[in-house]
């Protein structure tokens, strides 16, 4: 029996960020899904493992969950790979962020601080549905940091970022704010990295974002939701579903008869 894994994206993909839900057809479909032999279930998503709240009510049905842009992988929640940034570029960023008064988040494999407590990142942590971590602008001293989160309400401020810091992958968010990570960290990255472990045949990938295009030019079927703000995800997605809001997820998977 061919095996296929599914990966699918968390915020905009399966989680509304704008209604702050999983819509019923999502949950219908992942439940659905994850009874099928015929399939590998997969998150593949900017989140750590700790920040998956916002999608707990289907979280378990996952064996895969690609983490933190495709820097951390976990099967079975056992840690199988893990890409870290640099120490010397932790400190480079914050130093910069400190010199224009931004607060940025450093996200380690099992835990996630803030640099600063302000109404831009409150603001941001609301639009994820996650709570206020700590505040402690030296944690990449204490450990490895698989991603620097930019809070940013202003586009330009962002770019700051990606030209001072060009030799490091940086992804914007919905609204306004980044990812950063590795130069050579993607979730498209992570598939290729786990497909000898997991022995799956064919990979079909849902998306709607920047961090999205890799893992959708990886996958034999790439969907891209109708949602999408990246021109790059829909020239490189084999179908674009409907909107997230208008059942997208569900009616792609019937499109592709997964269901």
């Amino acid at each position: 029996m061919m095996k296929t894994a599914l990966f699918f994206d968390v915020d905009g993909t399966m989680f509304d960020n704008e209604k702050q839900m999983i819509h019923p057809s999502t949950r219908y479909l992942i439940e659905t899904l994850a009874k099928d032999d015929r399939y590998i279930l997969g998150l593949a998503t900017g989140r750590s493992l700790e920040q998956l709240d916002a999608i707990r009510e289907i979280r378990d049905l996952f064996q895969v969950k690609i983490v933190i842009n495709g820097a951390v992988a976990y099967i079975n929640n056992d840690f199988v790979y893990g890409r870290p940034i640099n120490l010397k570029d932790c400190e480079a960023v914050s130093k910069f962020a400190h010199s224009i008064h931004t607060g940025i988040g450093f996200i380690g494999k099992d835990r996630h601080v803030v640099t600063l407590n302000n109404e831009t990142v409150r603001e941001a942590l609301r639009d994820f549905s996650m709570p206020m971590p700590l505040v402690n602008p030296t944690f990449y001293l204490e450990e490895p940091v698989y991603q620097i989160w930019v809070f940013s309400d202003n586009r330009a401020l962002v770019d700051q970022f990606k030209q001072k810091f060009s030799h490091l992958r940086i992804f914007n968010w919905h609204k306004d704010g980044a990812d950063i990570v590795h130069p050579e960290v993607s979730k498209g990255d992570a598939i290729t990295h786990l497909k000898p472990l997991l022995g799956f045949d064919r990979v079909i990938a849902f998306g709607d974002g920047e961090n999205d295009v890799e893992m959708i030019q990886t996958a034999n079927i790439g969907v891209a939701m109708g949602n999408t703000r990246s021109e790059a995800l829909k020239k490189g997605a084999t179908l674009i579903a409907p909107r997230i809001d208008e059942d997208g997820l569900y009616l792609a998977a019937k499109t592709l008869n997964l269901i």
